[in-house]
């Protein structure tokens, strides 16, 4: 499987680099013909056209995949592979003129992400992993080097990402979110896509996210764990159904999820 996923691999990471670097065109700009979304957040012309040139590229070198985007309908193929586009994560950034923005991109077999590409176009930077192929590190054109996670191992000398306190809608989600604020030595707020880079990338130690959809995550999960990570949901389970993510370098995963259910058992 290894020769193929690094075929797949490779195109993916030069697919999503070329179709991330059209969504600087608009960016800075007036011209982003932006709607809102049923779910309140912003689409633009910019993630219209990433996520096309994507499906382009897809449709032309497998053909027999199946697409899940973002922004359009899913295609569905008669191969054991689907693509999960999210063509502009961070979208309010985006529209603001704020540089934390990228491409996510992944391949999942059989329902399992087997490889994943985050592209942030405005940083000239890529993460991007495949399953048993490691995870690789590459900014301003230059050669790739491997990406790791950090080496902290005590909750409270972590930094803590989350893209953003609005994201706990709960009255326990944000007291989840005050005792996260309160057992690590940081927290800050960065888009979902530089969160996961950051942590791959040993620069914040955990993400905590609750609120994702599948493209929101699905690259980030080969990318963590090739990095040496670990990514489960709020109760500590490994899977895609829940809609949220706790990843982290690892080491503090179980002191993580133990203060979670704790939370929780307080909320109960």
């Amino acid at each position: 499987m290894n020769d193929d996923l690094q075929q797949r691999l490779d195109f993916a990471v030069a697919a999503a680099q070329r179709s991330a670097k059209l969504t600087l065109e608009y960016f800075g700009t007036s011209d982003l013909d932006q709607t809102t979304k049923h779910d309140g957040t912003p689409v633009t012309v910019a993630d219209r056209a990433c996520e096309t040139d994507l499906r382009k590229q897809i449709s032309e070198v497998y053909p027999e995949d199946s697409i899940l985007g973002e922004e359009f309908e899913r295609k569905v193929g008669t191969s054991e592979y689907e693509w999960i586009i999210d063509p502009i994560d961070g979208t309010i950034s985006f529209v603001q003129g704020v540089p934390l923005f990228g491409t996510m991109f992944a391949c999942m077999k059989n329902g399992t992400p087997v490889l994943g590409v985050i592209a942030m176009p405005a940083l000239n930077e890529t993460v991007y992993a495949g399953v048993g192929l490691g995870c690789w590190h590459t900014t301003n054109g230059s050669d790739p080097i491997r990406a790791q996670v950090s080496s902290v191992d005590q909750l409270d000398q972590s930094l803590i990402s989350t893209t953003s306190m609005s994201y706990f809608t709960t009255p326990a989600l944000r007291k989840l979110y005050e005792q996260l604020d309160a057992h690590a030595k940081h927290t800050r707020g960065w888009s979902d896509c530089y969160g996961w880079v950051l942590l791959a990338t040993g620069r914040v130690d955990a993400v905590v996210e609750p609120v994702l959809s599948l493209w929101d995550f699905a690259a980030a999960i080969p990318i963590i764990n090739e990095a040496g990570g670990r990514c489960t949901d709020l109760s500590g389970v490994e899977t895609l159904e829940s809609g949220e993510l706790v990843a982290s370098n690892g080491l503090l995963q179980e002191e993580l999820i133990a203060l979670i259910q704790s939370q929780d058992e307080l909320n109960s």
